[in-house]
């Protein structure tokens, strides 16, 4: 038989009292040293305390492993947190159950549980949870972009740090690093965040902020850390954070992409016309740019008026009938 025991977020205080009967009847028992951050004084513990044999990565993905000794014996995997919620262990338990042996679960509390307890933002208003890999470049872009939808659903974001090693203005760095390439306004310099250390344990920490005031502020956190971008704040929601933790929150609005392109292609239309003015281009194109200058002004009654997709269709005739001056050898500087 195969166990998978969650050990809670703060295993000598929370470990459920099944890993007595667990240890006791398993004769070899591994803990996932791998999908978290343990410290050293639990990673101690929990060695002394249940004769766990920590194991990597490697180890834990090599499933048929783990299935050949629990065919004849009581395995037992000891997690940190609560088992499912690392993929890795849904599909051991899977493969475990599709060759026939049996699994129990034994769960316990979570960080996800654990950080939203403690801050007072409603669970059920999760919009996103994604691990960001330092140094990764396509983590860092797919977080950006996933938080980006969260926010125009009005729903909260976690982001998961990978390789950080607590230093949080690092990690709001390559946030502002996404926002300089996509300027979709997910990462402006009044995004409100609000950032948990150790959630559920003795040594937790969070504080919250503007990104701007946290970008210029030295903070190191404890590992594991995480980071979350609320949505809209219900005014209780409000009131833990500034009654608790005296941080003062702050609404996190933010236009729809659609929004956002309509804006960019209006906004290039209005430099390019200035600037065929200044070239001296303009005059010999009367008809054509008043036709560009009317589809603006009808892209921005509709943009008004909340009709986003009938403000980019005129926004792009204009646009598209400035463009096509390209083809009668002149050059339009759209920036």
């Amino acid at each position: 038989m195969l166990f998978i025991i969650g050990l809670g977020v703060d295993p000598k205080n929370t470990a459920p009292v099944f890993i007595n009967y667990a240890s006791s009847i398993c004769e070899k028992s591994y803990l996932d040293n791998y999908t978290t951050f343990i410290k050293n004084s639990d990673l101690e513990w929990i060695e002394e305390k249940l004769n766990a044999i920590p194991v990597s990565r490697e180890t834990l993905e090599d499933i048929e492993h783990f299935i050949e000794e629990a065919r004849n014996k009581n395995i037992c995997l000891y997690v940190y947190g609560d088992p499912y919620i690392a993929t890795t262990h849904q599909a051991l338990k899977v493969y475990a159950i599709e060759n026939n042996i049996s699994v129990k679960t034994v769960y316990s509390s979570s960080f996800i549980n654990a950080i939203f307890g403690e801050t007072g933002l409603h669970i059920y208003k999760i919009g996103f949870v994604g691990s960001i890999i330092k140094g990764d470049i396509n983590s860092r872009n797919y977080i950006y972009k996933q938080i980006g939808t969260s926010l125009e659903l009005k729903k909260h974001s976690i982001i998961i740090p990978t390789g950080y090693e607590g230093n949080v203005r690092s990690l709001l760095y390559d946030l502002k690093q996404a926002e300089i390439n996509f300027k979709e306004e997910v990462f402006t310099d009044d995004r409100f965040v609000v950032l948990v250390s150790r959630a559920g344990t003795e040594e937790e920490k969070i504080l919250g902020g503007k990104l701007f005031e946290l970008l210029q502020s030295e903070i190191e956190l404890e590992e594991p850390f995480t980071l979350i971008v609320p949505g809209a704040l219900h005014f209780s929601e409000e009131e833990v954070l500034k009654k608790i933790y005296n941080i003062l929150p702050s609404q996190n609005l933010k236009p729809s992409t659609l929004e956002i392109r309509v804006q960019k292609v209006i906004d290039k239309c209005r430099i390019a016309i200035e600037n065929a003015k200044k070239d001296s281009i303009i005059t010999n194109y009367n008809d054509i740019f008043e036709n560009a200058v009317l589809y603006i002004k009808d892209a921005e009654e509709a943009q008004h008026k909340g009709d986003q997709v009938t403000a980019l269709m005129q926004a792009a005739y204009a646009e598209g009938l400035i463009d096509a001056l390209r083809f009668l050898g002149e050059n339009i500087r759209w920036e």
